[in-house]
């Protein structure tokens, strides 16, 4: 693939661990490190895959939860005779610790979050009607997004290896295939974005044109609850003509996808 795509948006590496352990049921105080480990370096594998812009914190996260798994297959340390054993300090209690205050920090901020959208919705007796403004377009997490995306592309027609082709995808004309889509019904489950017996090339130049359309603001996406089916919907933002929305999307990163 060759078309980036940047969101400003984009949580980092503690933001990934949270939603793998809630995605997961895991417990905080008691992360099994290889699960955590494997399943972290597989989502970092698929954001790489599809070109998205990983910062190095992602990788300096995954060295460290590499790091704490080595140390805990080491065996414990014998105490030398007459000396009484130490109980060992466990390897994941510094990462514990950054998670759960982490985790405090971003409920505490969802919290004044939602306290100032209902303040905003309230204007005093015979002043002006305050104006509501629309919430930001993406609703869901970007490490939802791709988990409802890894399950999708696991469903992608595979490529026969006798199979010798060559298709140019372009991401700007599927930016006005899933605009028309929404336009005629929204809003539309995540899944059936992604035609019946697309091949893996196909869904995620989808996927991609998606993440450029939250991005802008040409679509939302939202949850109901948690783990639960993410519908998509049409963005509030007017655009001008069909070719000016394939136009800004090749020019938003690199001009095109391809795929062989």
């Amino acid at each position: 693939m060759s078309f980036q795509v940047k969101l400003e948006m984009f949580e980092g590496p503690l933001d990934l661990l949270l939603h793998l352990i809630r995605e997961h049921q895991l417990d905080i105080l008691d992360i099994p490190i290889a699960t955590i480990t494997e399943e972290y370096l597989r989502t970092l594998a698929l954001m790489q895959e599809l070109d998205l812009d990983v910062a190095g914190e992602f990788l300096l996260m995954a060295a460290t939860l590499i790091h704490i798994k080595s140390k805990m297959l080491l065996p414990p340390e014998e105490a030398a005779e007459g000396e009484e054993a130490t109980a060992e300090e466990d390897p994941r209690a510094e990462l514990v610790q950054r998670l759960l205050e982490y985790k405090r920090y971003k409920e505490a901020a969802q919290t004044l979050g939602l306290l100032e959208a209902e303040q905003a919705r309230l204007h005093a007796r015979g002043g002006p009607a305050m104006e509501l403004t629309v919430e930001g377009p993406l609703q869901v997490s970007v490490f939802e997004l791709l988990r409802a995306f890894r399950d999708v592309l696991q469903r992608a027609k595979p490529v026969s290896p006798l199979e010798i082709s060559r298709e140019e995808l372009n991401v700007g004309q599927r930016i006005v295939a899933l605009v028309d889509q929404l336009a005629g019904e929204s809003p539309v489950e995540f899944r059936r974005l992604f035609p019946e017996g697309a091949t893996r090339s196909e869904v995620i130049v989808t996927f991609l044109a998606l993440l450029e359309m939250l991005r802008r603001g040409l679509a939302s996406a939202r949850q109901g609850e948690p783990l639960g089916p993410i519908m998509v919907y049409r963005g509030v933002e007017r655009v001008e003509s069909r070719a000016e929305v394939a136009a800004q999307g090749e020019g938003s990163g690199r001009e095109s996808g391809r795929a062989e």
